[in-house]
């Protein structure tokens, strides 16, 4: 069974989804968690699910309020062990309606911020020689769709800086990679009101003719479960790669 005893770990998007369940499992197996999100309600109720998750409520573009938490974190508890860059934003237009607006607040959260906060972090991760980053991306990064143009490209990006990342922290025993979920059981799965992973589209082409192989979207717990393994001390010599985490999606054509 991995444990995290005595580490400490920053989680963003910790507010529902991957995040959440990804700060639980992590708490539940003896870290401490500081989870990062906007809803300070869905914060709280995650801080009464267990005792070893402090929250700070934050939007991951408030590169102050990111300093501020990295700062509060080392005061409290003089180190950082942990890193999962989770919290994501999307919108869906296709790319003639799209706005360099929305395109200019994709980048903000799925790149900017993962940058700033990796920089805050990075310098206590050197000191003590030790640290585990992981980067939240997308299948979209490699098999795309219309309508999420931006979002695949800041997942590309992440993947891409990811791996540069990984070689440029390896000497101080930073590993560094990347988790790439699929279509994943999530409130970003609902889109326009409608959760896509239970429309009929969705059950006739990714159940009924398989082309997820698994025949059924994926769960928040078991991304976190693939986090989790690049998180712990079982992970030795992995650095600079991306794990899927889709059921088979991205093998089938």
């Amino acid at each position: 069974m991995t444990t995290f005893t005595g580490k400490v770990a920053i989680v963003t998007g910790a507010s529902s989804g991957i995040g959440r369940a990804t700060a639980l499992h992590l708490a539940q197996h003896g870290a401490v968690v500081i989870a990062i999100a906007r809803r300070e309600d869905r914060l709280r109720e995650l801080q009464q699910s267990h005792p070893m998750i402090t929250p700070f409520v934050a939007d991951v573009s408030d590169h102050n309020a990111l300093a501020q938490c990295v700062e509060q974190t080392i005061d409290q508890h003089h180190r950082i062990d942990i890193l999962v860059n989770n919290a994501g934003f999307s919108f869906y237009e296709r790319h003639e309606q799209s706005t360099i607006e929305q395109w200019r607040a994709t980048m903000a959260v799925n790149l900017d911020a993962t940058y700033a906060l990796t920089k805050l972090v990075t310098p206590h991760m050197i000191e003590q020689s030790y640290g585990r980053i992981v980067n939240v991306s997308s299948v979209q990064a490699v098999a795309s769709e219309p309508s999420v143009g931006a979002y695949a490209a800041s997942k590309g990006a992440l993947n891409a800086w990811s791996r540069c990342l990984a070689v440029d922290l390896a000497e101080y025993g930073i590993l560094v990679n990347v988790v790439a979920p699929g279509c994943i059981h999530t409130e970003m799965s609902v889109i326009d009101g409608q959760d896509e992973t239970q429309s009929e589209m969705f059950q006739q082409w990714y159940v009924a003719q398989r082309k997820i192989p698994l025949a059924r979207p994926g769960q928040a717990n078991e991304v976190a479960n693939a986090i989790a393994f690049f998180c712990g001390d079982q992970c030795t010599y992995i650095t600079g790669q991306t794990l899927v985490v889709d059921g088979g999606l991205t093998v089938t054509f």
